[in-house]
């Protein structure tokens, strides 16, 4: 499992854990583990040095979907590649370590809770 920007038929740009679904030893599709919508709010562009900056949100890509592993076709995914350096370590500290430390901290809590017991 690897983290990918995934485009998709609707043209989102969206990150996240790919795992290949295979059927019959062929790839039918792709489940995204923990997807969101990668956002471009301004571009900024540097007439000095040419170069360009991006202010960059991320949002679930299904906000309502119960889980967080969603299988999509291989005809709704029109591209998948590495994302730049910098939306990857984004994606890794806010939306990864920030769920498992939930996910953790909801172990604890029942671990602990003495209704529970």
């Amino acid at each position: 499992m690897s983290i990918k920007l995934a485009v998709v038929k609707t043209g989102e740009q969206i990150i996240a854990k790919v795992e290949e679904m295979i059927l019959d030893n062929r790839v039918v599709g792709y489940f995204l583990v923990k997807p969101c919508v990668v956002k471009i709010t301004e571009l900024n562009l540097n007439k000095e040095t040419g170069g360009a900056s991006f202010d960059i949100k991320l949002s679930p890509w299904i906000p309502l979907g119960k889980g967080i592993r969603f299988p999509v076709p291989t005809d709704w995914i029109v591209t998948l590649s590495e994302p730049v350096d910098e939306l990857k370590v984004m994606y890794q500290t806010d939306i990864l370590r920030t769920t498992e430390e939930v996910e953790e901290q909801n172990i604890v809590l029942k671990d602990n809770c003495e209704e529970c017991q």
